[in-house]
């Protein structure tokens, strides 16, 4: 259960409510990420046109975005991010043996090509330790990406790191659009 409460959309003020209104048009529902921010509008109507543009940039692309979310979520132990960041990585065609390969950096390194392998390492990397992204590890981000690609995935990964902090420090539970959207074991 959440710290505080998470706030519908009679409880909130016109610009919130407009928002989630968008939010809801584009996903379907509303996060709970946001029902609890809306406790400071100011804050709310700000992060989401930011996140929102960090999201779509076009720069590294859906694929790589994804992996950078989903790398930055297992790196943080996020159970609401893994949630959200598995359907991200999903609809950008990302496979489910790679999605299970995400956490750990020798599966990465089978699992993927050497950029996506990048970005995971970089957001496991910078998630885990800020001080340790290495002369080498930049120099290797340098050979693959250019100045805009790498703006962008070590911008992913501290927008995604500062959400995940929130919904933890938070408690923010997972909304229950996920649970239908786990992958279902197969039977032989």
């Amino acid at each position: 259960m959440a710290l505080v409460d998470m706030l519908g959309e009679r409880n909130v003020p016109p610009e919130v409510a407009q928002l989630f209104q968008a939010v809801e048009r584009e996903y379907g529902f509303v996060p709970n990420i946001l029902r609890v921010m809306a406790h400071c509008p100011d804050l709310v109507t700000v992060f989401v046109p930011l996140w929102a543009q960090v999201y779509k940039s076009p720069s590294i692309g859906p694929r790589l975005r994804a992996l950078a979310a989903l790398g930055t979520a297992k790196a943080q132990d996020c159970t609401y991010c893994v949630a959200h960041m598995t359907a991200s990585a999903r609809r950008a065609g990302v496979a489910e043996e790679q999605i299970s390969a995400v956490g750990d950096l020798l599966d990465v390194r089978e699992a993927f090509e050497d950029r996506e392998a990048l970005i995971l390492e970089t957001a496991d990397v910078l998630t885990r330790d800020p001080d340790g992204v290495t002369d080498e590890l930049r120099a290797r981000l340098t050979a693959e990406f250019g100045a805009d690609e790498i703006v962008n995935i070590v911008l992913a990964i501290g927008m995604y790191n500062l959400t995940s902090r929130f919904l933890k420090a938070l408690a923010i539970d997972v909304e229950s659009v996920f649970d239908a959207a786990a992958p279902q074991p197969t039977t032989a």
